[in-house]
């Protein structure tokens, strides 16, 4: 069968393209990666993906460093990542709440977190309610009264929009009023929140826990199913009287678009190994992450089901765009 010369051409382009990348993708890494995280230094995010990129570095052979890009929301380190070449040496550790970017940002990133690569799911958070110990509230029923009682007198601290979801929620379900006070990640929250300045947050335990095992805050309550296994005698919201309140808590691992599939395919195999040998598990534990990964396919999923979840709620709260 005859070929015509323009499309022999461009079979024999595609071919030298295919032909170029292998070698490239073969010795994947050849240097070092960059992780960034859209948080500053020192909160529960943070530390958690220092964990997972000390362990993969020694997976891949090559140092993964971690660059902090706080601020809008995760919408600088995403733009950073999106920007960056496809060549797997860049990744964004993303968390759940940066789904929600293109409903209150005018000029998101990208309209869906999947114009990135996703590569794998690695864990969740465990949020819970802390105030500060001079608060006069040690339970979540005396905290609602006392909201109740003066409303907008009580303020409460957000570090990121998933915080700023499951506040919304619980004002709504308890019929109370605070005052928002945003903050660049939870890590700057907790200074204002253990002198009173503030005083709600419901953030990550790894954030609040060593706080409140100093006496500075206390913890009212655990969001999720069941208690946590560092906090047995701290009841879960629902046990509180509370149901209803929470938001995604995932962190995972994208990478910019256009990466090749074979890059993606190794990073989430390296990342599933280290959940599997439960190395990382253990590690990550301590930050009150649960280890659960996934496939890049699984994680687009997930992302596109979330979407619906924040769309839904910035529609239902009012949330305007900024």
């Amino acid at each position: 069968m005859k070929r015509s010369l323009p499309t022999l051409i461009a079979a024999l382009a595609g071919l030298l393209c295919c032909l170029a990348s292998i070698p490239a993708q073969a010795s994947y890494p050849d240097k070092p990666l960059r992780l960034i995280v859209p948080f500053p230094a020192g909160g529960a995010s943070d530390v958690a993906a220092r964990t997972v990129g000390q362990a993969l570095a020694k997976a891949l052979g090559q140092p993964v460093l971690v660059e902090n890009r706080p601020g809008a929301s995760g919408a600088i380190a995403a733009q950073a990542v999106m920007s960056a070449p496809p060549d797997g040496l860049t990744l964004l550790w993303a968390s759940a709440s940066m789904v929600s970017l293109p409903f209150v940002q005018r000029t998101p990133p990208y309209q869906s977190l999947n114009d990135l690569t996703a590569v794998s799911m690695v864990g969740r958070l465990t949020y819970c309610l802390f105030v500060p110990a001079s608060l006069p509230a040690k339970s979540v029923a005396e905290l609602v009264a006392q909201a109740r009682a003066k409303p907008d007198a009580l303020s409460y601290a957000t570090g990121s929009l998933g915080e700023m979801m499951t506040a919304a929620q619980f004002l709504k379900a308890t019929g109370t009023r605070m005052v928002q006070v945003p903050y660049k990640g939870g890590a700057q929250a907790m200074p204002d929140l253990v002198a009173g300045r503030v005083q709600v947050n419901f953030g990550p335990f790894a954030g609040g826990q060593p706080f409140v095992r100093d006496g500075k805050l206390r913890m009212l309550a655990v969001l999720g199913d069941r208690r946590h296994p560092g906090a047995a005698a701290v009841p879960t919201l629902a046990e509180a009287g509370i149901g209803g309140v929470g938001s995604p808590t995932w962190q995972a691992i994208f990478a910019p678009p256009g990466t090749a599939r074979a890059i993606v395919d190794r990073l989430a195999q390296e990342i599933g190994k280290l959940a599997a040998d439960g190395m990382l598990g253990d590690q990550l534990a301590k930050q009150a992450v649960v280890v659960e990964t996934s496939t890049p396919a699984q994680l687009a999923e997930i992302v596109k089901s979330d979407a619906r979840t924040w769309q839904q709620f910035v529609r239902e709260y009012g949330i305007p765009k900024e």
